[in-house]
């Protein structure tokens, strides 16, 4: 039970002060000489020099502990008014900026650092860590806890649509570190912040939000809002939107976020959502659906209305958990810019989920970004969904070097469909998807290729390449003996060209050289043949032809020995050429 009545938050801050020489001697009897000495050491001033100080500058210590303001770190009574205290103090402390003609800025500059020792402090009211009413802009606060869990900021509203922190376009250059932010109701919002040139510039480091939360972030505003870093975060417990830019309130101004080795592990959730604004890289992480039942999407880029500059996408090196059908990697909606995903990890439930659309990127009559996924492990499956106008404009998808955990091929990881009219009118305006060095988990010998072009036999601008493969047995040769050597080239591939290549001398003796290509058809259709006698003198046979793979009996094909061939050729070649 909290006791509210030890928290008064008209007593006045000078009461609760100590001394510099008391707050000194406390901070070395608490231990934290080694967390906070090396930045006491460098920027507090001596006795003297604080006398001699401009007016304009406080004379208060500009390193407070919130112990000095009553708050109680055992989270048995509620330390609110301490935290108003500290805020009081904060913002009275503030100045004008000495430098101001040398740095051509005349924003204010704040003045404290305020350190949270280790506890469990109870807040009970919105704002308490920053408010509305405060309007000066200022650059320059930090908030250092004493660690992730070791500092808990236990946040007990219950009145829908307020915030811990609200940030109206004044403070910037912000810094909040190693503390633990756990909210008790899922109508609780973490921080607001509003720009209208103003607000930028945050950075939290090894900060870790957990509990039920609707908001963690949410931007708005007119511009800025900008340059913003999460390093070594944590989002944990149940979370609605972890970082949440609105269409309606939001602005294409909001740019410049990176995300270093964070974690989102929630119960369900939505990570970023940027309706508006954009330029977002996430380096590593791990990014999980705890729920075996809820899910939610990592990253949603929605809008297809944006300006240049903040349709840019970066994912590198992070790992996702998918745990169940909800849970998805990414809804977009961009029209232009860059969508990246490198090295990144989504496969780890494969072993024990059916693949389903975890990935759905959409073309709202216009294209879409520039899409790739480079050196990915990928499961499940991805849409791309396309209306009646996309027919109109270019898109361009390659997934390269990847690797996919569940699909054989690539038609098979593939859903691509017209959202406005089902069926293929106006099928021109899919867009092609291409495949480049990747294969399948679970391919073998004979389903080894899987590079692609998908979708270029009905869109209406397909831009191919064509593929060149070489067909060789276990021993490194020709089959022998009526031997066959099966493989399978992706469904829908046009082979243009196959090719029977062999040197002089490679065979010995009389014997014949008799090789052929064919289909697995119920009847076998022959694509290309040579018989050489003797298959010493060698080979050099060119069949030019058009051939559509458009079944699984035309796509599995096999290269065959006639019975008197009877040496394994390791210096013949077998060439197809195709595309799609």
């Amino acid at each position: 039970m909290i006791d509210e009545s030890k928290s008064d938050p008209d007593q006045p801050a000078s009461d609760l002060q100590a001394s510099r020489r008391k707050f000194l001697i406390g901070v070395a009897a608490t231990g934290m000489a080694l967390v906070t000495g090396g930045l006491l050491h460098r920027n507090l001033l001596p006795a003297d020099e604080v006398e001699a100080a401009p007016a304009s500058v406080p004379k208060e210590e500009i390193y407070a502990s919130l112990a000095d303001f009553g708050a109680d770190p055992s989270g048995k009574t509620d330390s609110t008014g301490a935290f108003q205290r500290a805020l009081s103090f904060i913002e009275k402390a503030a100045v004008q900026n000495p430098a101001a003609s040398a740095a051509g800025d005349n924003t204010h500059r704040g003045r404290v650092k305020l350190y949270v020792p280790a506890g469990s402090y109870v807040v009970t009211k919105p704002e308490a860590l920053m408010r509305k009413s405060y309007e000066l802009k200022t650059l320059g606060l930090v908030i250092q806890g004493a660690g992730r869990g070791v500092t808990q900021i236990v946040y007990r509203n219950k009145t829908p649509g307020c915030y811990l922190l609200q940030n109206q376009d004044a403070w910037m250059f912000l810094t909040i570190a190693d503390i633990e932010f756990i909210s008790t109701e899922p109508v609780n919002n973490f921080m607001y912040s509003f720009s209208e040139g103003g607000a930028q510039n945050y950075t939290f480091e090894r900060c870790l939000w957990n509990g039920k939360w609707n908001e963690v972030f949410r931007l708005e505003g007119a511009n800025n809002n900008s340059e913003m870093t999460w390093f070594h975060c944590n989002f944990a417990g149940e979370i609605k939107r972890g970082v949440y830019a609105p269409n309606k309130g939001g602005s294409d101004q909001f740019l410049n976020y990176n995300f270093f080795a964070c974690q989102f592990e929630v119960d369900q959730g939505d990570y970023l959502v940027f309706e508006r604004g954009g330029n977002i890289n996430v380096w590593g992480g791990s990014l999980i659906h705890t729920s075996a039942k809820e899910g939610g999407t990592f990253f949603k880029l929605s809008g297809d209305n944006h300006a240049f500059g903040v349709q840019r996408f970066l994912c590198v090196g992070a790992r996702f958990e998918h745990r169940n059908a909800q849970s998805r990697l990414i809804e977009c909606e961009w029209s232009d810019g860059t969508v990246s995903f490198v090295s990144c990890d989504t496969a780890s439930q494969a072993y024990r989920l059916a693949p389903s659309v975890n990935a759905v990127f959409r073309s709202q009559k216009q294209k879409m970004p520039s899409i790739s996924f480079q050196g990915c492990v990928l499961a499940g499956k991805h849409a791309y969904r396309y209306g009646n106008e996309s027919w109109g404009v270019p898109h361009n998808i390659v997934y390269e070097n990847c690797e996919f955990a569940q699909g054989l091929t690539a038609d098979s990881f593939l859903v691509i469909a017209n959202e406005e009219t089902p069926g293929d009118k106006r099928a021109g305006g899919q867009p092609v998807v291409r495949f480049r060095n990747c294969r399948s988990a679970i391919a073998d010998h004979e389903t080894a290729f899987f590079d692609s072009d998908q979708g270029f036999q009905h869109s209406n601008r397909a831009q191919l390449s064509k593929k060149l493969v070489s067909i060789r047995g276990a021993e490194g040769g020709f089959p022998i003996s009526g031997g066959k050597e099966p493989f399978r080239l992706p469904v829908g591939s046009v082979i243009l060209n196959v090719r029977f290549l062999c040197r002089k001398g490679a065979m010995s003796g009389m014997q014949a050289a008799d090789y052929w290509l064919e289909t697995s058809e119920g009847t076998p259709t022959r694509l290309a043949s040579v018989l050489a006698t003797p298959g010493s003198g060698g080979f050099n046979v060119v069949q030019d032809l058009f051939f559509e793979c458009d079944s699984e009996a035309k796509a599995k094909l096999r290269l065959c020995a006639g019975q008197g061939v009877t040496q394994v050729n390791k210096a013949a070649y077998c060439l197809i050429e195709y595309i799609g």
